[in-house]
């Protein structure tokens, strides 16, 4: 007989029995149900993720586009014909593949690079010789100190230092509507620009300008390119005279270069820091594109500063090391950068602006030549650009016109005025006829000693380029022909010519045609062509010349001198069709390649950061990420809970 106690210990085990049966039960759902919710959400993760980009549409149908997509538009640039707008892959895709939509970039973000050349101790206040080095000076005992000149200073902001007298200002970040300088470096540009005269700190270059503080970085420095693209925005919409872009980035962008495009054909000047990186590195950017001027630094020897940026493409120096301006609070610093030789540029072309108000922004960078000392190589070189800013101007031949005068300065007051010179709307409309830009156009006039400003009329400047034989349509001949000046000059020389032996561009492109086909024919018989070869058959001839021998019938040359007067009388034989137009080329071929960057480091001092691989839209392989390690683990408690429900079915089969 079993007694109680023996009766209650059973009762108990088989309780824990039947316990621990439902506790796998339990187990065995939960794994279940877990393994499955870790699989199913999986596929829609990444479905569900926006990207900012930016949208830069070609017309009205375009923007109606953005408007009506599944996208949210974070701010909307209507100088720019753009948006910035938050956006999932497949509504990013949709835009991209829209006719109406010029193209879609990702935003990127811009910061302070840590390298920034610096020096934000205290420091106490000291001689400023960038003054004396652009001798400014004279142009304040001239009475010119920028009044009525605007000048957006696009950066951190400006702080109400007490040296500073701010019109007024925009700012373009996310975390305040202030745009008052938190981090510094705009202070710093601002002061240089204009700090007032009151005998105590530092004196600025143009003390009466109206300083707009537009801040598109934040007090880390950083921002995003879309904030800089609302700045360059305002600065249109407001009709600044000037943008200072204290910044600049390794990396190219098709929506930057399109907004400083935009503000110059609205009629700003926009001027930027070439970089800090020194000599070998390309030009930071915007200070690459054509519209803007790019400004490398010098030290108080007037050498060029050892940080600084240099190549082709620089257009002006200025003072940039060790330069004392205003900072936070009351405070001031000395600073060193491409960035402070930009803030010399900006004020320069203030007082320019205040000289001659009547000037466009072309005239304006074009006089700024005139102001400038030649340092280095004679004429424009990578170093300095056309060289040193300094008032007054070094060199005063070959003046410009201002449109406020009309005449020159030299002339005497009581001279009769002269009558304004070629018209600006002129000159871009022969510009968009050549397909270059009127910046182009008199860089390239400049390069071979002309002044494109200086012509009293159209048809003269028409002259220099269709007319005339001159560098500068020997020039869109050669560009036509695809040849370079070297190869014309050694086939001149074979043939004992030279340019003075034309008279007219259309007989030299008749000798440049006449000679590549003379190579064309050349290559057939090397080929093995055993053609006779007519190196003049496409030289047409007109009705009156018949008594001329013809030209696929050979000539006897008996001496250099027949070969000479044969070959010009060729170049006569032009049909007049030829005669009404030299078809030009471009001199610049766009680069369309697709650039999506994501990260570019605009910095004061340089681009300071290697370059990094664009990892926005690329995602590790699922089983390395967050999500990925869910995965698996579903999977692994799935397949256990699997195997312990088979096992506990098999254990209730057996007992049974």
């Amino acid at each position: 007989m079993v007694s109680a106690d023996i009766k209650e210990r059973i009762y108990l085990v088989e309780g824990k029995l039947a316990m621990n049966k439902l506790l796998r039960r339990n187990v065995v759902f939960v794994s279940l149900l877990v393994g499955l919710t870790c699989l199913f959400p999986v596929n829609h993760s990444y479905a569900e993720e926006e990207k900012q980009v930016i949208v830069v549409y070609k017309n009205k149908q375009g923007e109606e586009a953005v408007q009506e997509s599944d996208a949210a538009i974070e701010e909307q640039y209507e100088q720019l014909s753009a948006a910035a707008i938050s956006a999932d892959t497949e509504t990013i895709d949709v835009l991209k593949e829209d006719p109406d939509i010029k193209y879609v970039e990702l935003d990127s973000k811009i910061s302070i690079s840590t390298s920034d050349v610096v020096d934000k101790s205290k420091t106490p206040v000291l001689d400023q010789w960038n003054l004396a080095s652009i001798q400014a000076s004279a142009a304040w005992e001239d009475g010119l100190t920028g009044k009525g000149v605007k000048i957006a200073i696009m950066d951190s902001g400006i702080y109400s230092h007490q040296e500073l007298h701010i019109t007024g200002g925009y700012s373009a970040v996310d975390y305040t509507t202030s745009y008052e300088d938190d981090e510094g470096y705009g202070t710093h540009v601002a002061g240089i620009i204009g700090a007032e005269h009151d005998e105590h700190g530092t004196d600025g270059i143009a003390p009466d300008a109206d300083l707009f503080a537009v801040k598109v970085l934040d007090d880390t420095g950083e921002g995003y390119l879309s904030d800089l693209l609302e700045g360059i925005n305002w600065a249109i919409s407001n009709n600044m005279d000037i943008i200072n872009l204290s910044m600049g980035a390794a990396d190219e962008s098709d929506a930057l270069e399109d907004a400083v495009q935009k503000a110059y054909q609205a009629g700003i000047l926009l001027v930027a820091a070439s970089g800090n990186e020194g000599a070998g590195h390309p030009l930071d950017y915007p200070a690459a594109y054509e519209s803007v001027i790019a400004v490398s630094a010098t030290d108080s020897n007037d050498n060029i500063a050892s940080f600084s940026s240099i190549g082709d493409k620089v257009e002006f120096a200025a003072p940039g090391a060790d330069i004392q301006s205003t900072y936070l609070g009351s405070d001031y610093r000395v600073m060193s950068g491409t960035s402070q030789a930009a803030a010399h540029v900006s004020a320069m072309l203030a007082l320019l602006k205040q000289q001659f108000p009547d000037d466009t922004n072309l005239q304006l960078r074009t006089r700024l030549q005139q102001y400038s000392k030649d340092l280095g190589q004679e004429g424009r070189d990578a170093l300095y650009g056309y060289g040193l800013i300094q008032f007054p101007a070094p060199v005063q031949e070959e003046e410009l016109v201002s449109n406020d005068s009309g005449r020159s300065e030299s002339e005497n007051a009581g001279d009769e005025v002269k009558e304004e010179k070629v018209t600006t709307e002129e000159l871009r409309i022969l510009a968009d006829d050549l397909k270059l830009r009127i910046d182009e156009l008199a860089d390239l006039f400049a390069a071979y000693g002309f002044d494109l400003y200086n012509y009293d009329n159209l048809n003269e400047v028409n002259d220099m380029i269709y007319q005339s034989i001159n560098e500068v349509s020997v020039h869109f001949l050669l560009e036509k022909a695809g040849m370079d000046r070297e190869q014309l000059d050694q086939q001149l020389a074979a043939e004992d010519l030279t340019l003075d032996d034309f008279h007219t561009p259309e007989e030299l492109s008749a000798y440049i045609k006449e000679f590549e086909q003379r190579i064309e024919n050349e290559v057939g018989t090397s080929e093995g062509n055993d053609e006779e070869v007519n190196t003049t058959q496409d030289i047409p001839i007109t009705d009156d010349q018949t008594d001329v021998n013809p030209i696929n019938t050979p000539v006897e040359a008996d001496s250099a001198e027949k070969e000479k007067v044969d070959s010009v009388t060729v170049l006569q034989q032009v049909d007049s069709d030829e005669k009404a137009k030299i078809n030009l080329r471009t001199v610049q071929q766009a680069d369309d390649s697709n650039r999506e960057t994501d990260e570019i480091i605009f910095t004061y001092k340089s681009a300071g950061k290697p370059y990094q691989d664009d990892q926005q839209g690329k995602h590790l392989p699922d089983t390395a990420s967050p999500i990925g390690n869910m995965i698996v683990a579903g999977g692994v408690l799935a397949v256990t809970g699997l195997v312990l429900y088979l096992r506990n079915r098999r254990t209730k089969f057996r007992s049974k």
